[in-house]
């Protein structure tokens, strides 16, 4: 460890704690030896009183000088450029915005709160953020709702999302492909077909419109009771519950089509608003709710489980849990 110089790059108080950390380390504890260290690791174009006989004195006067302004308007510019985004981490994006702050010498809650919400530009993030906010005069506990609020938002399902929903009670994911009923509408298979998702139990999230209940920044986000229509991906057809019965129970059969039917998120548990990856969910149109079961049926020698529209009271066979795959 290098004794640190101070040449205006650093808070006074900050590069103090260095040198004392050094002397420590060297067992240097009189306050008058290490002070006189300090004068002497102070660059020369510093100039600063002789008479100075204590650590405050020193920060004091190094924070006096013209150098500590010329810093603080660096930090200032850089707080002003700082911009979130969700690839970054958030950890080190707060703890270099902190030291900006605590450089600048920044500590009114509402202005630490108006710098953040402009870093971002991530319209959920800032109204989330300035709602919880509200009231909070505790720096730390900003800073940890911001945290907070960027770690909900990633785990958020967005319209236009890529999607899996597998089946809580059997494990397999909802699925769709190139086969078609041999019974009732004869449209495109809806199955639960494999433990580990492919290319055919991927599904994008889309809306016609959004609730007016809904703020403007909360439109790209999936909430709770919102209707949505599920696209699957490999073939472009829309899931419906149809009129025709399914192929082995009888229940609604479920398809895969063209145009679009709404159906309804529901929650399974007090989740909410939003709807979150990992979320267990039921999917329900007009009464009917998405299932599967253990009962199966067969198209050329190939073995489907059945997913169905049951109409009835709810069980664990029409949980589906919704995973972000993009």
């Amino acid at each position: 460890m290098e004794l640190p110089k101070y040449s205006g790059t650093i808070h006074p108080k900050e590069w103090l704690k260095q040198v004392q950390a050094h002397c420590y380390l060297k067992e240097i504890e009189n306050e008058q030896t290490v002070l006189k260290i300090c004068k002497l690791m102070i660059d020369s174009t510093i100039i600063i009183p002789d008479e100075i006989n204590s650590f405050n004195e020193l920060i004091e006067t190094l924070k006096s000088h013209s150098t500590f302004n010329i810093f603080k308007n660096s930090c200032n510019k850089k707080l002003q450029e700082m911009e979130y985004t969700s690839q970054q981490d958030i950890a080190k994006f707060l703890a270099n915005f902190r030291s900006l702050c605590n450089n600048v010498e920044i500590n009114d809650p509402k202005e630490i709160i108006f710098l953040l919400t402009a870093s971002c530009s991530n319209y959920f993030i800032k109204n989330e953020f300035n709602k919880r906010v509200d009231g909070i005069n505790s720096i730390d506990k900003i800073f940890e709702i911001f945290s907070d609020v960027v770690f909900e938002e990633s785990k958020t399902i967005k319209y236009g999302s890529l999607i899996a929903l597998k089946h809580v009670a059997t494990g397999k994911y909802l699925s769709s492909c190139n086969t078609y009923y041999q019974t009732g509408s004869g449209c495109q298979v809806v199955s639960a077909s494999e433990k580990l998702p492919k290319a055919n139990d991927l599904w994008n999230v889309s809306c016609i419109s959004h609730y007016n209940e809904n703020e403007s920044y909360q439109y790209n986000t999936v909430c709770y009771n919102d209707t949505i229509y599920l696209t699957h991906k490999t073939t472009n057809s829309v899931l419906y519950f149809s009129n025709h019965k399914s192929p082995t129970t009888g229940h609604a059969e479920v398809n895969c089509r063209s145009g679009n039917q709404n159906l309804k998120c529901n929650p399974t548990n007090n989740n909410g608003p939003y709807v979150n990856t990992k979320d267990v969910i039921t999917l329900s149109y007009n009464g009917y709710t998405l299932r599967s079961h253990d009962f199966t049926f067969t198209i050329n020698n190939k073995t489907f489980q059945e997913v169905v529209g049951y109409q009835g009271r709810i069980s664990g066979n029409d949980e589906w849990q919704i995973e972000i795959i993009k």
